[in-house]
């Protein structure tokens, strides 16, 4: 017996390529590798550019990837310019304090406007908020998971990354990405400390695509 109550796949073609990659991260954030499988992700990006070409938000986020490739950089100089101005551990510290400032703040401000509402603050009302703040990023491939009332328990969102393409490329370490990427779980444990996030794929750790998970357990719902 399924331990949902109920499943949605926005798109089971792609879940099972996905599914099908002989692959393994070395880390709940898959900064490392155990096991690398570069044909099975390059036979789910086939598909995913495929199924997605008409997709209008898709198609907006591939045709500004110079754009985002620029913003990016401007992220990596300033980084930089930290770690050269106050040394590279408290340089790396104070990146990664500003960016968990900027998650905590964007967070706490989604709670607010849940609660606002009357709502709760669980898997659907966040993505309600985090979509708002992220309408440019694409949404086509997920996994929503509910439990018998109706909250989503698990939500799973795959897609291409220029950012991380970017990061992947050009930045010195994954560390220096996570001070980028990790403002995702930053928003998260902000809106609700019980949510858990997690990856199993992402571009800057040297994959293809993201696989992002977010997790929060009926008991972990807050009014």
């Amino acid at each position: 017996m399924s331990e949902y109550a109920r499943v949605d796949i926005a798109q089971p073609e792609l879940k099972e390529l996905a599914d099908a990659i002989d692959d393994a991260p070395g880390d709940r954030l898959a900064k490392t590798k155990l096991k690398s499988d570069l044909e099975g992700e390059l036979r789910y990006m086939k598909r995913y550019r495929e199924v997605s070409a008409d997709d209008p938000i898709q198609k907006g986020w591939d045709a500004n990837e110079a754009e985002f490739h620029a913003k990016t950089k401007i992220f990596s100089v300033l980084a930089d310019a930290m770690e050269v101005e106050l040394g590279h551990e408290e340089g790396r510290a104070a990146v990664a304090r500003a960016r968990k400032r900027q998650g905590d703040q964007m967070g706490a401000e989604m709670a607010a406007k849940t609660r606002e509402k009357g709502e709760l603050l669980n898997l659907n009302n966040f993505f309600k908020e985090f979509w708002g703040y992220f309408q440019w990023s694409p949404k086509l491939d997920t996994e929503r998971y509910y439990d018998d009332e109706g909250n989503m328990v698990k939500y799973v969102l795959r897609l291409n990354c220029p950012i991380g393409d970017y990061l992947r490329d050009n930045a010195p370490d994954v560390e220096f990405s996570s001070n980028f990427c990790d403002l995702d779980e930053h928003i998260a444990l902000a809106y609700n400390p019980n949510i858990r996030y997690s990856r199993k794929r992402w571009v800057p750790g040297g994959y293809q695509f993201s696989e992002l998970i977010w997790e929060l357990d009926t008991a972990g719902v807050i009014d």
